[in-house]
């Protein structure tokens, strides 16, 4: 296939089985919202008050330890009540994306091979701490960790400071997006073939450079990447302004308790809309990702279907076959006899790949006639 039909491919089974993918997609995009409205929340109060922008420039810690003990100590019901909220989000937060994630890339690959999606929840549970491993690892030259430290410096340290360090910054930003490039697989090697941490990076590196002659195809699927990126961001960042604004909206003409009320089912109708979007984008580029993989590890790395049932077989009987010709006492029922089972294994394969090629071409002809 080339990047046309993949890309299409990828829309048609985004579009049938929306209704099945969409919360493995759309869980994790909610808990992340969340998570990144108050970090951006956070890095806007805290960019007010720094010495930038006319604030202090350095807070006092026992003074802002002092600010939230008086609110736990004036509003204690308020206070376990956010403190339960923010307990829900952090797991959230942690387990969902790694767990749902090994869950929409078995289940895409699933659905490609016309197979039914059931036991995939199981497989994303099994890839959970190696996902989660990877999860970190690029988390660490992540843009929200490049813009965390740019941050941190700028407001502590001030701009000459900042200006120094910039060019690590960008060093490392630079470090990051390559190896996001070259890391590219690894969580399709993790969740498709079982591999370890380590494998999976080894083997997406060297996927990726055997394949650098698809320069427009990887080019176009980072595409879409950046374009998922600057979604969420767009929506990110409409989240707390919303919320900041019509707060201040309702609290003037309301009383205190129904602004409240009413802020908190603006701020989660935006919430689930945002969620819901970027739910869909990430079943469709994940399903981009899959395609592409599986079309690339079939051309570039040919492996048998259902090789741990076959091929070790097949290979038993070659072997019986030699050690037979080496043998100096032979006898020509055994050869014969072996030789016979070796015709038959070889049978077995070819009816197998051709009942998977059936089944492959009734399933494309089912996806264009719906």
């Amino acid at each position: 296939m080339n990047v046309r039909d993949i890309v299409r491919k990828a829309w048609q089974v985004t579009q049938v089985h929306l209704k099945k993918l969409i919360w493995y997609g759309s869980v994790p995009a909610f808990f992340s919202t969340v998570v990144s409205s108050v970090y951006l929340s956070y890095q806007y109060f805290a960019f007010k008050s720094s010495a930038l922008f006319g604030g202090e420039a350095h807070s006092s810690l026992l003074k802002e330890i002092n600010t939230v003990w008086q609110l736990v100590a004036s509003h204690p019901k308020a206070t376990i009540f956010v403190i339960v909220l923010a307990a829900i989000v952090f797991v959230g937060y942690t387990l969902t994306p790694p767990t749902f994630r090994g869950t929409l890339i078995y289940a895409l690959m699933k659905i490609k091979n016309y197979e039914p999606i059931t036991g995939s929840f199981e497989i994303g549970l099994r890839r959970f701490f190696p996902m989660f491993e990877f999860g970190v690892i690029v988390g660490s030259f992540s843009i929200i960790t490049i813009f965390t430290e740019s941050s941190f410096i700028l407001r502590w340290w001030g701009v000459n400071v900042f200006f120094i360090a910039l060019p690590v910054l960008l060093f490392v930003a630079a470090v990051g997006l390559i190896a996001n490039f070259l890391f590219t697989y690894s969580e399709y090697f993790i969740v498709l073939e079982d591999m370890k941490i380590i494998k999976a990076l080894k083997e997406s590196v060297i996927l990726v450079i055997s394949n650098l002659r698809k320069t427009f195809l990887i080019f176009l699927l980072m595409l879409l990447i950046g374009v998922r990126v600057i979604l969420n961001v767009v929506l990110i960042l409409f989240v707390p302004m919303g919320v900041v604004f019509l707060g201040a909206y309702f609290a003037a003409i309301f009383s205190h308790t129904i602004g409240l009320m009413i802020i908190g089912l603006i701020a989660l109708s935006i919430l689930l809309v945002a969620s819901y979007l970027m739910g869909l984008f990430n079943v469709f580029s994940t399903a981009v990702w899959v395609f592409t993989y599986a079309e690339l590890t079939r051309k570039g790395k040919p492996v048998v279907h259902h090789e741990g049932v076959m091929k070790k077989p097949m290979n038993e009987k070659i072997k019986k076959v030699k050690d037979l010709l080496e043998d100096e006492k032979i006898d020509a029922n055994d050869i014969k006899k072996a030789v016979d089972d070796l015709e038959k294994e070889a049978k077995n394969i070819i009816a197998l790949s051709e009942k998977e090629s059936t089944q492959r071409d009734a399933g494309e002809a089912h996806d264009a006639k719906k």
